[in-house]
């Protein structure tokens, strides 16, 4: 018995937002589509070593709850260099919600949001170095 994948689902009513940003500002790549009447949505895949845990990003329309932000849940992103993580999606006009900083447990992170605001944080474990 095995896990196979993770997925973090977007429900949404501001669909090409959310996918322009997942794929163009992060940078995640289209594993999955699909377009039919009432139902559009997509998978992205993060690459690398999480390459099995994807965003699938669904329209719903009515269903969505618009300007309802996502409450006591986040998404943390480990990677290897995050000043460089950082200083990319600033490049690419990503507003940074929480400020590149360090922590007193050892993590160095920064935080986004997607445009229906739910936060991501990057963070570096500098115990690890």
């Amino acid at each position: 018995m095995e896990m196979l994948q993770t997925s973090i689902v977007r429900h949404t009513n501001n669909y090409e937002a959310m996918l322009k940003f997942y794929r163009d500002s992060l940078g995640m790549s289209i594993t999955e589509e699909w377009n039919e009447p009432g139902n559009r949505g997509t998978l992205l895949a993060f690459g690398g070593k999480i390459a099995n845990t994807v965003i699938e990003v669904i329209e719903l329309g009515d269903e969505a709850i618009p300007g309802v932000k996502p409450v006591n849940v986040v998404l943390s992103i480990e990677v290897d260099a995050v000043d460089r993580w950082h200083d990319q999606l600033k490049k690419r006009s990503i507003p940074i919600a929480r400020k590149l900083e360090n922590a007193p447990w050892g993590h160095r992170s920064f935080g986004i949001d997607d445009p229906d605001g739910f936060r991501i944080w990057y963070y570096q474990d500098m115990n690890k170095e």
